[in-house]
Order: structure tokens, then sequence, then C-alpha cells
């Protein structure tokens, strides 16, 4: 697959540093390694084509080889890095077709279990919410991107743990991994973190009222939104996006309608 072409911002995000304060040296690496590069290809703080420099990683983590090589073979069947014989490993490019995969799965489990969630409605499942709502409202104000998506991610979690169980949220988490790229880069847009509260919102009053079929009405609109943000990034930053995917875009578009 052609590489896509890089800009200058890439040479400038790749200088992304690790710190040993980021690992418990107590607990398993392998996990704690794959948090702390997956978040960091997610942000973007590593671009697609950017070379992943495993020596200078193992020596910022003060980590063996082992663990990094173990997390980046998740990230790899997570599609999210290429490993190239003789060349090295690499961020990979956001592929549409992977990204689209991503939003079959959110479509397929997250519409049922808000469905769960709010026939299974309760005080402190509803606190939980609330809390949620309020530290989204007030990142947003502060235009805090990183938290904000760290909370968004938080509710939907909620959502699946109350609704199903942590089983099907780790399987939405990992079917998703080049969606969430899209939706972190879409965070700095104007409006989009109004839109994003006011669509949160609706999820969590038809959770509130026990409407599963509100809910999932609400949960509908805000996932396909998806696609305005993908044609949106497609013409803004095409340089990030592996290349002729727009007749898949259109022909999932059709599907989810």
């Amino acid at each position: 697959m052609p590489r896509p072409r890089l800009s200058a911002a890439t040479d400038i995000a790749s200088s992304i540093s690790f710190s040993v304060a980021d690992i418990n040296q107590a607990l398993p690496k392998t996990a704690q390694v794959y948090e702390l590069v997956r978040r960091a290809i997610v942000s973007l703080d590593m671009p697609p084509g950017m070379a992943i420099n495993e020596k200078k990683i193992c020596e910022e983590l003060q980590i063996s080889r082992t663990p990094l090589r173990e997390a980046i073979l998740q990230l790899h069947a997570e599609n999210l890095v290429d490993v190239r014989p003789n060349a090295g490993t690499f961020v990979a490019p956001i592929d549409l077709r992977y990204v689209l995969e991503g939003q079959l799965v959110r479509d397929a489990l997250e519409m049922k279990v808000v469905r769960f969630a709010a026939r299974r409605v309760d005080k402190q499942f509803l606190a939980r919410l609330d809390l949620n709502m309020h530290q989204q409202r007030t990142l947003a104000q502060e235009r805090d991107y990183d938290r904000f998506y760290e909370q968004d991610e938080a509710m939907h979690q909620l959502i699946c743990e109350h609704g199903a169980s942590q089983r099907i949220w780790r399987l939405v988490t990992g079917a998703k991994a080049q969606l969430d790229r899209v939706r972190r880069l879409q965070m700095p847009e104007p409006n989009h973190m109004t839109i994003v509260l006011a669509e949160h919102g609706a999820i969590v009053e038809g959770i509130r009222a026990g409407d599963e079929y509100g809910a999932a009405q609400a949960m509908k609109i805000h996932l396909d939104r998806v696609f305005l943000t993908i044609r949106h990034l497609m013409a803004e930053r095409a340089e990030l996006f592996a290349p002729e995917m727009g007749p898949l875009l259109e022909e999932f578009e059709r599907f989810s309608a």
C-alpha cells in the first residue's frame, strides 16, 4: 500500500518522548507500554508514517525489548503499526477500511448495550454518568481536548459495562483503534465538543428516562456523525489517510442509513 504524504507537522510531532515515570516498574510492563504507545498513536503525537525507534523508547522507559515488542504485536493486530522486515516499524496510515470496520462494531454493540443500560438504570449508575457529564462540560469550557476525549471514552465505557460487561467494552475498544484516530483528529474543530456534549446529553437523558429506544436513537445519531467527520478530514488532512477510499465510504454510508 502506498505511504501517505506527511506534512511538516509530522516532523515536529515525531519528537515525542516517553519517561520512566510513565511506567510502574513493579507491575507487568507489556500492557502499560501498549497503552502508552497506543495513546500516542491515537492522539497523533506519533503520526502516520513515523518510524518507531524501539531502542529509544526502551531507554526512555528503562525496559527491555520484550514488553515493547509484545506491545507492538498487539498494535500490529489492531492495524495501528506496520512492521516491515529489514526496514523497521512505522505508525500505519489511517486506513478507511479499518475505520469503517470499527464503526460497524460500535454500531452493532453500542446500539444494543445502551438499550440494556436504559433497562437496568439505577441511582448509582446515573450518578456516575452525571459526574462524567459534568467533567465533560468543564473540560469543553477549558478546551482541554485530550482530557475531554478521555471522558468521552469513559462515558461510552460506563454505558457499555453497565449495559453488558467489561469484556464487551474490550471488544469494542480493540475493534475501533483506527476509528479512534479519526475521532481524536476532530476534537479541535470549531463547535465539535459542543455538538458532542449535546449528543451525549441526549443519550444520558434517554437512559435516565428508562427509554431504551430513545437512548438507542440518540446513540445512533451520535455514532453516525462520524461519516461527516471522515469526509471533512479526508478533504482537509488527506496526507494522513491511505488513498482511494471514497467509494468504500459511500457504500458504508448507504448501508448505515
